[in-house]
């Protein structure tokens, strides 16, 4: 078709007029020397050569039209009846007209029809299915079509997060580009929705992993731990973070725990522990916690070891243990102080007993101790003390049974005094009472008494008997 039409522009189409007309001039030349040779031949009388020529003549004369001139020659007027007989009638013309020109209009029809379909295809795209396709895949997949998409979220629990549930235009539909089309994406399960929790403690661990799945439970966490006393895979306990959760108001939004036992925990014995001996405390305390051993320390006296370093350990050095591993550990307290028996000094030995304590004697009346003899010490016959402790010793001595001598003729104001300064104030716990009597003594003096003169207890009480005045003089001056 390019090359038709390109016969058409300026310059082809006057040189395509002057290759016909030189051709025309050829032929035309060609058929005078025909003639000039069929003359000859005639002359001749070769009517076979004549016959033959005669017939080239006239298949090339009805090409020509009957007006066309022959170039450098004389016109040489025909006789009608001499044209009629030259002319020949093709009867195959019309219908060759007629499947030329159905050829031509079937090819333009193709044309345009392949035309059309080369437009559709590059105009419109098939809508994949985005069933099992997220939100950025449908937003992608529209960005590189030129759609304009619009996103409708809604809750789903058949559906993942951000996952298309449904499109507005189903899978496999020719779609122009630059339409609307709607996807529907799943927000996920409603967080607000009320779900009934089962007896985890009846569930083994697959059961509540199928469970939470299965309910879209995410908020709900499976825990393993260590446990010495559940057996492995059992289930432990259920814990909500929310102390206001229960199962009876659990959301699914609401986070809660569930803890199924690893079984007691084995740890490999690969921890080599170091010589502690003469560091300090602090150096254990920080390897046991780099390491995870219990220590348990133990504080020791010692002549040699200064206080606050180590005297022993009860694991050997180098020795490998393991995590969560016990050990002990013995922390010099320093020299300690023995503290003596004091019942094997008198009272007035005690105090000089040992020059690393002090001691505080104090005498004591007893119902059962005789006199002179200890009755307590503070402190503990052999006790260590060592710095960490007060070196302070009270050590009461025995002051035997309580004596009452006659108060007769004291006033009654001083019984107070004379009963604290002659007995409660060495361990007594004597009491009294007064009643008064008629008599020739002078008022307010002690006549009598219920005991004087002789032991008493030390929870003694005593009454005395006191003058009146009623019969008495009145005082001296």
């Amino acid at each position: 078709m390019s090359d038709f039409l390109s016969n058409f522009d300026n310059d082809n189409y006057k040189q395509t007029l002057n290759d016909k007309k030189s051709k025309k001039e050829e032929q035309l030349e060609e058929d005078a020397e025909l003639e000039d040779d069929l003359s000859t031949d005639d002359l001749n009388g070769n009517n076979s050569a004549l016959s033959e020529h005669e017939g080239k003549i006239r298949r090339k004369k009805k090409r020509k039209r009957k007006s066309q001139p022959i170039p450098n020659q004389s016109i040489v007027p025909i006789e009608e009846e001499s044209l009629e007989d030259d002319i020949e009638i093709d009867p195959d013309y019309q219908s060759k007209q007629t499947k030329r020109k159905a050829v031509i209009g079937a090819s333009v029809v193709g044309l345009l029809l392949i035309g059309y379909i080369i437009y559709y295809q590059v105009t419109r795209v098939s809508v994949p299915n985005f069933s099992d396709k997220t939100v950025v895949d449908a937003k992608n997949w529209a960005s590189e079509n030129r759609m304009k998409p619009k996103i409708e979220q809604e809750y789903s629990t058949k559906v993942e997060t951000n996952g298309v549930i449904s499109q507005s235009v189903a899978p496999n539909k020719k779609l122009k580009k630059g339409s609307n089309i709607t996807f529907k994406v799943s927000e996920g399960a409603n967080p607000k929705e009320k779900i009934t929790l089962p007896d985890f403690e009846k569930m083994s661990k697959s059961e509540v992993e199928q469970w939470i799945s299965k309910n879209k439970a995410d908020n709900v966490s499976i825990i393993d731990e260590y446990n010495d006393k559940v057996d492995k895979g059992k289930f432990i306990k259920l814990e909500f973070t929310d102390k206001e959760v229960t199962k009876e108001n659990y959301l699914r939004q609401d986070i809660a725990n569930v803890y199924f036992s690893k079984g007691k925990e084995v740890f490999e014995k690969n921890i080599s522990v170091p010589d502690f001996s003469k560091k300090s405390k602090s150096d254990v305390e920080d390897w046991a916690k780099k390491n995870d051993i219990k220590v348990d320390y133990k504080e020791v006296d010692s002549d040699k070891i200064e206080a606050g370093l180590v005297v022993s350990q009860t694991v050997d050095p180098d020795t490998k243990v393991a995590k969560q591993d016990s050990m002990s550990v013995s922390i010099s307290v320093g020299k300690a102080v023995v503290v003596p028996n004091f019942a094997n000094y008198s009272i007035e030995e005690a105090a000089n007993a040992t020059s690393d304590l002090q001691v505080m004697t104090k005498e004591a009346f007893s119902d059962s101790v005789p006199f002179g003899q200890l009755i307590s010490q503070s402190i503990e016959a052999g006790k260590k003390l060592t710095g960490n402790d007060e070196k302070v010793v009270n050590v009461v001595y025995s002051s035997g049974r309580p004596y009452i001598k006659s108060f007769f003729g004291q006033l009654e104001g001083d019984i107070p005094k004379l009963i604290y300064d002659n007995f409660n104030s060495k361990g007594a716990c004597v009491t009294y009472e007064v009643y008064y009597v008629d008599s020739d003594k002078e008022k307010g003096q002690i006549v009598n008494a219920n005991a004087y003169n002789q032991y008493i207890a030390t929870n003694a009480h005593l009454v005395f008997a006191i003058s009146n005045g009623k019969y008495a003089s009145l005082p001296s001056e």
